[in-house]
């Protein structure tokens, strides 16, 4: 009996992916032949066969959850195959002026506009920082697969806008980690939140400097072990 709603499972969501695709690649076409990206018509199908907006022709919630997330999981993935940190770094000075300039404008300029629109901005209630926060950062993901398809990530505004993207995660995850402070502001938690943060980013980098590189060219000496290694 498990079994075979197992099975049940498995082929609903084989069919939804399915549907999903051929949902992606007719929208993909029109919007190719209008000339627009190609990342709307993606977005614009799963609105079309979602069951909030669209038609309703996926409605398993489980199959939704699950081809979103492969959906991220292969963006995330080709992305990562074309980008460089090395030619990113190499416009370090322009980025971080750059970055500084845009993530402090758009906030102060948030905090005063969504306080002006009526939301508070006081001390338990800070509705119009963290709308602030949210309308200075960008979608990552959009950004660089609309350069990717574009050719354009390799440029010097290519390379400029992806640390500028970087710098405003970074200026996310600390913006999540002092949150839970804000209410009730204590140095110490903020400046143990600020080193756990910078100690998370640097673990991050120095695995992917020095122990990932090494992992992953032994393990691309064995085919068997580079299919199922995930990357």
């Amino acid at each position: 009996m498990e079994c075979a709603i197992l099975a049940a499972a498995d082929h609903s969501i084989l069919s939804d992916v399915g549907l999903c695709i051929v949902a992606a690649w007719i929208l993909a076409v029109i919007t190719q032949t209008l000339r627009q990206p190609m990342l709307l018509a993606y977005l614009v199908a799963g609105l079309l066969i979602g069951p909030e907006m669209g038609f309703g022709i996926v409605q398993d919630r489980i199959s939704i959850t699950t081809i979103s997330e492969l959906g991220l999981i292969l963006l995330l993935f080709m992305i990562g195959l074309e980008m460089d940190l090395k030619h990113v770094l190499g416009a370090g000075k322009q980025i971080t002026l750059t970055a500084v300039s845009q993530i402090a404008g758009c906030f102060l300029l948030g905090v005063f506009v969504f306080w002006m629109l009526g939301f508070k901005a006081s001390e338990g209630n800070l509705g119009a920082v963290y709308l602030a926060a949210a309308g200075a950062l960008s979608s990552t993901v959009i950004i660089v697969k609309l350069l990717y398809d574009k050719r354009e990530l390799n440029t010097l505004p290519g390379r400029i806008t992806l640390g500028v993207l970087v710098l405003q995660d970074v200026f996310a995850i600390l913006f999540l980690a002092l949150q839970p402070n804000f209410s009730n502001p204590s140095p110490g938690v903020i400046v143990v939140s600020g080193i756990k943060v910078a100690g998370l980013v640097g673990a991050a980098f120095g695995a992917s400097r020095y122990i990932l590189p090494t992992l992953f060219h032994n393990v691309a000496r064995v085919p068997e072990q580079l299919v199922a290694v995930p990357g």
